[in-house]
Order: structure tokens, then sequence, then C-alpha cells
């Protein structure tokens, strides 16, 4: 019983974290995109 409610506990905190993670990648791309952009352009 108790590893279950450990496993519903911690299974949407990963997914927090996972999505804010992604989320911080993703806008470092777009920055070095940008600034690419903006260089040619």
């Amino acid at each position: 019983m108790k590893t279950n409610k450990t496993k519903k506990i911690l299974i949407p905190e990963a997914k927090e974290v996972l999505k804010k993670s992604n989320l911080e990648v993703l806008t470092n791309e777009n920055d070095f995109l940008v600034k690419n952009l903006k260089k040619a352009g």
C-alpha cells in the first residue's frame, strides 16, 4: 500500500519537473535561433 501511495505522489511531481526542463530547453533553443536570425538579417 505504501509503495502505491508514493508512486502516485511522485509521478505528478516528476511530470512537472520534466515539463519545466523541456520548456527551458525550448526557450534556450528559441533564443539561439532568434539571435542567429538577427545576425543574418
